[in-house]
């Protein structure tokens, strides 16, 4: 759980760097084609007014503001540092030069020359959009990267959503499966236990044991000691017990200080040996501020068509008869 907890937040650290370092390449992209825009557009606006301005002079027409206005897109575009611009405004003062002579002079010659450098004005203007463009459009490939940082992080987004429902099913089937004090199993998990031990028994004519067990007088213990001293004892026991069975063997709390021991492939006389081994253990055991206990079991086999209560049943008749017979010791039912 530890690992995948680890796991979990190392995954999110990436997410979190991803997706930061990609917010700052696509605001550095949109900032830059943002610019190009905007001087591509004004450029745009200097090649129409270059049109209206000589049309206007060829009339002898009022075109102060025009010839204003494309001076002040020049200076803001000069401070922006817009690329291939020095050409248009020279050509662009060149123009503005030949209307003051044509505005003196307006003959054929003049007429022509303005009409000539206007046309070379739009076209160098034009090419500097052309431009200007090719170079917005090579900087598409500022976006290789954040697309790359893209698909990783809905890779590792997968992948997160993946371990987090696979940590939080584990967590769910480790809570469910067993007791939160003891760590022995939960009874929920030894009835699915059982009944599958059952049903292999069945296809197989299998034989398991089952073996009941509480401790004597725990009642006396909660009230003589209090009841985190009960919760120590019933931590030890099942320590002690677990130390003395095989891995194939399933201890459960079913109930506050009733245990089970399920025996797979068992006999009932190998999981009498077991209860015994069991309680001459906890009874030799000095337990932590309460001192020597003792416990009553209850043993049983599977036989053919038992359910589970069947079992349950007969290991309780068992235990009942221990403890009626003076405790600390193993009945079979």
């Amino acid at each position: 759980m530890k690992r995948q907890s680890k796991f979990i937040f190392m995954i999110i650290i990436v997410l979190i760097l991803f997706a930061s370092t990609n917010i700052l390449l696509f605001q550095r992209y949109i900032v830059l084609v943002e610019g190009d825009v905007g001087s591509i557009n004004q450029l745009g606006t200097i090649r129409g007014s270059i049109q209206r301005f000589t049309k206007l002079e060829l009339v002898n027409g009022e075109n102060k503001h025009i010839k204003d206005k494309i001076d002040n897109i020049f200076e803001a575009q000069k401070e922006l540092k817009t690329p291939f611009l020095k050409e248009a405004e020279e050509k662009w003062k060149e123009l503005k030069s030949v209307a003051i002579k044509h505005r003196i002079n307006p003959d054929v010659n003049n007429i022509k020359k303005l009409i000539e450098t206007s046309e070379e004005c739009w076209d160098i203007v034009d090419k500097a959009i052309l431009k200007n463009q090719h170079i917005a459009e090579n900087k598409t490939a500022y976006l290789v990267l954040p697309i790359v940082f893209l698909i990783f992080e809905l890779i590792f987004g997968v992948l997160l959503i993946y371990i987090i429902k696979r940590y939080v099913y584990d967590n769910l089937e480790t809570f469910a499966a067993y007791d939160n004090l003891t760590k022995a199993h939960s009874r929920r998990y030894f009835i699915e236990f059982m009944n599958n031990e059952i049903s292999r028994a069945e296809r197989k004519n299998a034989e398991f044991s089952l073996i009941m067990f509480d401790i004597d007088h725990f009642k006396t213990i909660n009230d003589t000691y209090g009841h985190s001293a009960g919760d120590e004892v019933l931590k030890t026991l099942t320590d002690i017990v677990k130390k003395g069975l095989r891995k194939s063997d399933i201890v459960s709390r079913i109930g506050g200080e009733e245990f089970t021991i399920m025996l797979p492939d068992s006999a009932i006389n190998e999981a009498v040996n077991t209860a015994e081994r069991a309680r001459k253990n906890i009874e030799k055991h000095h337990f932590k501020d309460v001192g020597n206990i003792t416990v009553s079991f209850g043993v049983t086999a599977y036989q053919t068509g038992d359910k589970v209560d069947d079992m349950l049943k007969r290991a309780d008749t068992a235990l009942y008869i221990a403890k009626n017979g003076g405790r600390n010791r193993t009945e079979i039912a």
